[in-house]
């Protein structure tokens, strides 16, 4: 059994489908298959069910999962361990993300730049998710590092590091009759036609419990799983929807004010990561270049207020 097989089986893994893991380890399908179908005749036995819905693992790859992601990471450290004693940095940085608009403050496009200048051998890929996949990403060991919301439930082996809190707000079309107003009550928004964030990401959890707390029903008819989707929305005047107030580019999405709630849940963003000897020295290096960046522009806070 070769590392690059385990490599192939966890790119089709984490992919989902045959055709992205090829594009991601730069081979064409047809030698990926033929790799992973060596790997299924040396363990003698079928790690995936190949369909039209994808890549599903078998009751035998479910079980060659851990171990596989194990091996990875060992050969991850020993070549760190290697490239540390000879003063390089080598290797790659899996980030998560929100996909949501976040303020050149905080996003990772500057520390992306300045990285892969002074880093050229390290490969980094931003993965976009959800706040809760997000989680167990990390958990799992698929990612180094998420940029992402806080969540209730992180296990204790996580760690959060908050980069910023900031009250949830609701954003409106211009001219709305809740537009520019403090202090909005929930029963006012039970019959507003109001455009979705899917389940899983904060936003909507903080607001779907704004509603529970207090014992009031809505009905959800529009779910919309992109930020910038949502506030071109909202501009238009399909409905009113809900964000942190940092999010809300007001530069770009001019049509659309903003109002705030009444007791409005804290909304936290931050970075979520495993015990520090668990990430690679690619992923130790990154991070604590972005938490310098961070540093170094300053904090957030006038962004975060002053214009609610």
């Amino acid at each position: 059994m070769e590392l690059r097989q385990i490599d192939h089986f966890l790119a089709v893994v984490e992919e989902g489908s045959f055709t992205r893991a090829a594009a991601r380890v730069f081979m064409v399908q047809s030698s990926l298959s033929a790799s992973l179908l060596n790997l299924e005749r040396e363990l003698g036995t079928e790690l995936f069910i190949r369909g039209r819905r994808g890549a599903e693992l078998t009751e035998a790859g479910q079980a060659f999962l851990a171990p596989a992601r194990a091996a990875r990471d060992e050969a991850g450290r020993a070549r760190d361990a290697v490239a540390e004693v000879k003063g390089l940095l080598r290797g790659s940085v899996r980030i998560a993300t929100v996909p949501t608009a976040l303020p050149r403050r905080l996003d990772l496009i500057e520390t992306i730049r300045r990285f892969q200048k002074e880093h050229p051998g390290v490969h980094v890929q931003v993965v976009p998710s959800d706040s809760t996949s997000m989680v167990g990403l990390v958990s799992d060991g698929q990612v180094d590092f998420a940029i992402t919301p806080r969540v209730d439930g992180m296990s204790a082996g996580l760690r959060f590091e908050p980069l910023i809190s900031v009250d949830l707000v609701l954003v409106c079309p211009a001219g709305h009759r809740l537009a520019g107003r403090r202090d909005v009550e929930p029963t006012e928004l039970v019959d507003e036609a109001i455009i979705d964030l899917p389940c899983g990401w904060r936003s909507r959890e903080l607001f779907d419990r704004v509603f529970a707390e207090r014992g009031l029903q809505r009905q959800v008819t529009l779910e919309v799983d992109d930020w910038y989707g949502i506030l071109s929305m909202v501009q238009r005047g399909l409905g009113i929807s809900y964000g942190p107030r940092i999010c809300i580019d007001t530069a770009v999405f001019g049509a659309a004010e903003v109002a705030t709630l009444a007791d409005a849940p804290e909304w936290e963003l931050g970075v979520v990561s495993r015990d520090e000897a668990l990430r690679g020295a690619a992923g130790r290096a990154f991070l604590a270049a972005y938490l310098e960046q961070r540093r170094v522009t300053g904090p957030v806070a006038e962004l975060a207020g002053g214009h609610e």
